[in-house]
């Protein structure tokens, strides 16, 4: 969209020219900060963020980030966005991922876990916004598919297992358990740079050269992927920054017949592909 700016996520392992994974959550702020005064008429509607980036690679930032971004949108009297798309609902451990940091967005943007497979996304908000016009004109929020009684009873079945099943719990636990295991894979194989995870949203970063992070080919994570495909796992090790992202009803069982086929793939790839 026009008029809309990008400034650097707080990524610890990526973090921006010249800061480090201690105070990128500080330079990430101070870099929005100096763009917003020096590229717009500091008329700023919103912030957009996710609380963990998912498509860019399962990023955990650093707790402080949130709130410091909070601080900066009321600098330039602009409501947060939170979009909790991939975070919701229990992914990252606790029911929103904004949770981890303590934050309260003004707005939440839903879906994925809302439907339980089935397509659907919703937006969440107070009652003073959602009643502010346009938004609280009569139909000024409606769409051809909105309430649609379908998406509407997947949506409280999805919500409801999640709350009988306690799977934000079976989430924060199993997803704990499993970056124990893969934990030691930085130290275990040359070419793991990092891993890390908040709850069933992980991640293991696959470097050509540890020191410099450069990430692996494609070549190579191809190879990977197909390796894994072959054992009967379907993974997103096809890039680098290899997201994990197992179903919140995963259980340690599972995780250990996954913790051993990944073992057996990556020493495969030591072998045969670096």
């Amino acid at each position: 969209m026009p008029g809309n700016h990008i400034v650097p996520y707080a990524n610890p392992y990526h973090p921006p020219k010249g800061a480090t994974a201690e105070n990128c959550a500080e330079i990430c702020i101070e870099i929005a900060r100096e763009q917003l005064r020096s590229n717009s008429s500091g008329g700023i509607a919103a912030f957009l963020i996710e609380p963990c980036q998912g498509t860019a690679g399962n990023v955990i930032p650093p707790d402080n980030f949130l709130p410091m971004v909070c601080d900066l949108a009321k600098e330039f009297d602009a409501l947060v966005i939170a979009d909790e798309m991939i975070t919701g609902f229990g992914r990252t451990g606790r029911y929103w991922g904004c949770d981890h940091s303590g934050i309260i967005p003004d707005i939440l943007t839903v879906g994925k876990q809302f439907g339980g497979g089935f397509p659907l996304s919703g937006v969440i908000s107070t009652e003073k916004i959602t009643s502010t016009k346009p938004w609280g004109n009569p139909s000024g929020s409606s769409s051809s598919y909105g309430g649609n009684p379908l998406a509407a009873a997947a949506a409280h079945a999805s919500l409801s297992i999640i709350e009988q099943e306690d799977l934000v719990k079976n989430s924060r636990e199993t997803g704990q358990y499993f970056l124990e295991k893969i934990s030691h894979f930085k130290e275990k194989y040359s070419f793991i740079g990092d891993v890390r995870g908040r709850g069933l949203l992980l991640a293991i970063e696959m470097v050509a050269d540890k020191e410099t992070r450069e990430p692996l080919s494609l070549d190579i994570t191809n190879r990977i992927f197909n390796e894994f495909l072959q054992k009967g796992l379907l993974t997103m090790a096809y890039t680098a920054r290899f997201r994990i992202q197992p179903a919140m009803t995963i259980d340690r069982g599972t995780i250990d017949n996954i913790v051993t086929i990944m073992e057996d793939v990556f020493q495969i790839t030591e072998e045969k592909y670096l």
